[in-house]
C-alpha cells in the first residue's frame, strides 16, 4: 500500500506542477527551437524534475518560473528522503 501511496503523490506532484507550468507559460522557454510550449511540454518538464533527471529542453526565463521549479525540486527531495526512511526503517 506504500508504494501505491507513493506512485499517486508522484503522479500527483507530476500532474499539478505541469499545471502549474502551462498556467505560468510566460516564464519558460525552450532552447532547441522557437516554436510554442503545449501542455505536453510542461509535463515533459515537470516528470523530469519529478524523477531527478533535470531540465529538460525547456528552461526558465524569470524569477518566478526558477521558484516554481525549486518548490518542485525540494518537494521532490524531502519525498524521495521520507520514501527512503518509511523503506528502510525496522517494523
Amino acid at each position: 500500500m506504500r508504494v501505491i501511496r507513493t506512485l499517486f503523490f508522484h503522479f500527483c506532484c507530476i500532474a499539478g506542477f505541469g499545471m502549474l507550468y502551462s498556467h505560468f507559460g510566460d516564464n519558460y522557454e525552450k532552447s532547441i527551437d522557437n516554436e510554442d510550449l503545449g501542455y505536453v511540454d510542461y509535463m515533459l518538464l515537470s516528470t523530469t524534475i519529478q524523477a531527478g533527471v533535470g531540465i529538460s529542453d525547456i528552461y526558465p526565463t524569470t524569477f518566478y518560473g526558477k521558484i516554481i521549479m525549486i518548490i518542485q525540486q525540494i518537494l521532490m527531495l524531502s519525498a524521495h528522503v521520507f520514501t527512503i526512511y518509511i523503506f528502510t526503517s525496522p517494523t
